[in-house]
């Protein structure tokens, strides 16, 4: 049965360089730091739902190579449903190739590899019927119109992050289905031409029924439906890697918002998963449980004890026994 979750996007394998300077044409240059791991928007947003205590499905494509064999391994060992997960014959699984300095300037090189064939999914409403949510992980227009239609049909909640390559989504079409929509600074004023104001944020998030939440890296958060309007302060912790960040802080957002329906809940446990994810290099090694987010938020006096009631198996009572 799928889960409550179905997460849709890509499945990369992430190499991570961080080096003193980026390095100019024909140099060769030598680094301390560096790390291979699992990585990719949606596979990372499912590990981190499913340590938060959510059953999660993977819809994806890897690879019938040796790093498809070993994504599918670490994501069933974590816990996700990777049944949706397609193996495609002579493909190769994703690659993602990150260099990066202290002033976080950047070199990224992405190899779709098995990614590349995720548009030509398609999947039956007995699929996903029976999920609360789908979130769709990237800039994949035919995915996104049946997300949208099998969440209008179902009554779903459709959650978008369409990431730094969208800037050719029909967003008039697709925001008048989408009750979550994340995006960082960049992403607001490239794709709506919109500062990252209260005025503007709120209006904004009237031209479509959801809720607009704005990534803001060191500067905290910020989410409104264009009524209620929220903040959250990041969490200081000793940075060690920020890959994966953005996924977690989805995670942790739809996990306490289908729970409470508070923004402002919401808000601290995404940035709450955030913060933890962080502290560990690679984008999934660190990712908590809800548990360890709670006792995070508890240092900086916010109880999210309501949410994890929910999570607690009923006892039966002596009649039932």
């Amino acid at each position: 049965m799928v889960g409550e979750f179905v997460a849709i996007g890509r499945i990369n394998i992430d190499i991570d360089m961080i080096v003193d300077k980026l390095p100019k044409r024909n140099d060769h240059v030598m680094c301390e730091k560096g790390h291979v791991s699992l990585g990719g928007s949606a596979a990372n947003f499912a590990t981190q739902a499913t340590r938060l205590g959510i059953k999660t499905t993977l819809f994806s494509c890897v690879g019938d190579d040796v790093y498809g064999e070993l994504v599918i391994n670490e994501l069933t060992k974590a816990g996700v449903d990777t049944s949706s997960i397609l193996v495609l014959d002579k493909q190769e699984t994703g690659i993602f190739f990150y260099v990066h300095d202290s002033q976080d300037d950047q070199i990224v090189v992405a190899k779709p590899g098995a990614n590349k064939f995720l548009e030509k999914r398609f999947f039956e409403e007995e699929d996903v019927a029976d999920a609360q949510v789908i979130h769709v992980a990237g800039s994949f227009p035919m995915m996104i119109d049946r997300a949208s239609e099998m969440t209008t049909t179902h009554g779903m909640v459709l959650s978008l992050d369409p990431g730094r390559a969208a800037s050719d989504l029909n967003f008039d079409k697709i925001l008048k289905h989408t009750d979550l929509l994340f995006l960082n600074s960049h992403e607001l004023k490239e794709y709506f031409k919109i500062e990252p104001t209260e005025s503007a944020l709120r209006k904004f998030a009237k031209t479509f029924p959801g809720i607009v939440i704005l990534k803001m890296g060191k500067k905290g958060a910020i989410a409104t439906d264009g009524f209620e309007y929220c903040t959250s302060q990041v969490f200081e912790v000793p940075v060690q890697d920020t890959l994966g960040a953005g996924d977690s802080f989805a995670a942790g957002f739809i996990t306490a918002w289908t729970r409470s329906e508070r923004i402002s809940q919401a808000l601290n446990v995404a940035n709450g998963a955030a913060a933890l994810t962080i502290k560990h290099e690679g984008a999934q090694i660190g990712q908590p449980s809800l548990e360890e987010v709670a006792r995070l938020l508890r240092k900086h006096n916010i109880s999210i004890d309501s949410i994890l009631k929910t999570f607690k198996p009923r006892q039966r009572s002596r009649r039932g026994r």
